[in-house]
């Protein structure tokens, strides 16, 4: 016969210790080709990427400073800074790697620093070599309407004419070059994140990019006009505010992704 059993004693039945794991969300529905969003989007673009950098300070200084530490060391490099260019996808990348983590996890790891050279790195040196094929139609744009001299005073051999930069000619060889290399800007802007988090092959991933940005222009002109407030009033403080302003306006290369390219599920 059973003894009775006392109803305050502590439970005997062993339970399980409760495994820390990290919380998830919904990954939500990815959008090929993007979707319109409404131009107040621009604005709050800046604010997710802010809500990003305030839960997580620390971690967000520590990758940008090495993230500028690695750029400045590869810029030394005879031969490989000339080729940096090719490298800043692979930056957008690590941004992108690790502000999707965070949003997963709550947090993230320093080792996404090298996220794109473990996916599709071949991919992003390709859109890096876009990026370079722009920054050298730009060039030979300002050669052709201003002659060889433009190039020692892009590259610091010369003084810069004054004179000369606020002529119409060098006005019409801008917007000429700008016209010629936008549209690439705007293939490349969101390609490495389509790279790495949707494992999108490059020219598909520049399409996508290039899709997504025309059909977003005016809440672009909106995050644009909010960013420019946003350097001017970082001035102000003997530019202190840069050190919130910048590491904002890298997140938000995340941030206008995920609205553009992602729909969370209700």
């Amino acid at each position: 016969m059973n003894e009775p059993r006392n109803p305050y004693s502590p439970p005997v039945t062993r339970v399980a210790d409760r495994e820390d794991v990290a919380e998830t969300t919904d990954p939500g529905r990815f959008i090929p080709y993007g979707r319109t969003v409404s131009a107040g989007r621009g604005a709050a673009w800046i604010g997710d990427a802010w809500r990003i950098l305030k839960a997580q300070p620390g971690m967000w200084a520590a990758l940008l400073i090495l993230l500028f530490v690695a750029y400045i060391v590869a810029s030394m490099i005879p031969v490989v800074n000339l080729f940096v260019s090719l490298l800043t996808p692979f930056v957008t990348a690590a941004i992108a790697l690790a502000a999707d983590q965070q949003r997963r996890t709550g947090t993230f790891d320093l080792k996404v620093m090298m996220g794109g050279f473990e996916k599709q790195p071949v991919s992003l040196l390709a859109v890096g070599g876009t990026k370079l094929l722009a920054g050298v139609v730009f060039l030979v744009v300002m050669v052709i309407f201003l002659g060889s001299d433009i190039i020692a005073m892009m590259t610091g051999r010369s003084p810069p004419d004054v004179a000369a930069m606020f002529s119409m000619k060098f006005l019409l060889a801008f917007l000429v070059g700008l016209a010629l290399t936008l549209p690439i800007g705007f293939a490349t802007y969101l390609a490495p994140q389509l790279i790495v988090l949707h494992d999108q092959p490059a020219i598909t991933a520049m399409k996508m990019s290039l899709a997504g940005t025309v059909r977003n222009i005016l809440p672009g002109l909106v995050f644009g006009l909010c960013l420019m407030g946003m350097m001017i009033v970082s001035m102000i403080p003997l530019f202190l505010g840069f050190l919130i302003t910048l590491p904002i306006l890298v997140i938000t290369n995340y941030t206008v992704y995920r609205d553009i390219f992602v729909e969370d599920n209700a």
